[in-house]
């Protein structure tokens, strides 16, 4: 029979051309075409970083799919204060629309980002990625220097900060046509499945925990439970937290890690004291208060004792 083999050969000529053709398809989504460089580098100095930012190839793609966590067009409320001496702080941001993940329309977020980058009463897209840690006392977002997108929405034009200090902006793009906003926004949503596949932080989603409902709550869903004394407290730039070094006292609950002798704390620690911190335990060994609140309760908390009594109690 003549025919079966030329059949055999058209389903298998057929199936390798299905094949190709998702595999094609997964990596278009995954891996897009990077078309949108950069005009030049703007101020910063490639290769530095912005609170802790990976540095990758300076495209809009790279930072969409590898970096954002959200991207929206917001307007500018407030920025750092008058007189604030580091180099960054926080911008407060009004969010008029959300592009990648949701964010409230008129929903005030904070921005960290460098000083100069943003003014007040200006609207900007912006390319963040949302930090919820238990040790600061807000979620805020993180801004690239690399990335400051000015929007006109009378001419629904899209401008790049090239200078902070003289206010230059240029156009984005080496491909004219995305300068538009209207251009972008629809590039930046094509790019959406991809930063669902591709982000490196799965956690982005996450809320943090503000506050355990019950002190059993809180021990229960503790993976180390530590007494320490505080050694020094060192306030980090932006205010918000302080790098703690401690000696841990006792150990209530949690195996292995006693010889740990930093922690990230809120900002109010004071050295030389002693404290309960109740802690868990994140992805590569990273520790953190399990709550927002109630997690560090100093030696002259009312509730020190009472959390002390039932530590005890609960011991073999």
């Amino acid at each position: 029979n003549v025919m079966l083999p030329k059949k055999k050969l058209l389903l298998v000529a057929s199936a390798v051309i299905l094949v190709s053709a998702v595999a094609y398809s997964a990596i278009s989504v995954c891996f897009p075409s990077r078309r949108l460089a950069l005009t030049e580098f703007s101020f910063q100095t490639p290769g530095a970083l912005t609170m802790g930012l990976p540095i990758v190839e300076p495209t809009l793609e790279n930072h969409v799919i590898r970096l954002s966590s959200n991207v929206i067009v917001g307007t500018v409320v407030t920025t750092p204060p008058e007189g604030w001496v580091h180099s960054a702080g926080f911008f407060e941001v009004k969010v008029q629309e959300s592009l990648i993940s949701y964010t409230p329309k008129s929903a005030i977020i904070k921005v960290y980002a460098e000083n100069g980058m943003y003014e007040v009463g200006e609207t900007y897209l912006m390319l963040l990625i949302r930090n919820s840690w238990t040790s600061h006392p807000f979620d805020f977002y993180t801004a690239d220097s690399q990335f400051v997108f000015r929007v006109d929405a009378v001419s629904d034009q899209v401008t790049r900060l090239k200078d902070p200090v003289e206010r230059v902006f240029i156009p984005p793009f080496q491909d004219p046509k995305y300068n538009s906003l209207s251009r972008l926004r629809q590039y930046i949503r094509s790019l959406a499945p991809a930063n669902r596949i591709r982000y490196l932080r799965r956690d982005r989603d996450v809320q943090v925990l503000e506050e355990a409902p019950s002190h059993a709550a809180l021990i229960n869903m503790s993976d180390h439970i530590w007494l320490i004394e505080t050694v020094s407290a060192e306030v980090v730039p932006h205010g918000m937290v302080a790098q703690v070094r401690f000696r841990t006292l006792h150990g209530y609950k949690g195996q292995g890690v006693h010889d740990a002798i930093s922690l990230i704390l809120p900002a109010d620690v004071e050295a030389n004291k002693r404290y309960l911190v109740f802690l868990v335990e994140w992805e590569c060994g990273f520790i953190t208060l399990a709550t927002r609140r109630g997690s560090l309760v100093a030696e002259d908390d009312p509730q020190f004792s009472a959390l002390v009594q039932r530590l005890t109690a609960a011991r073999p």
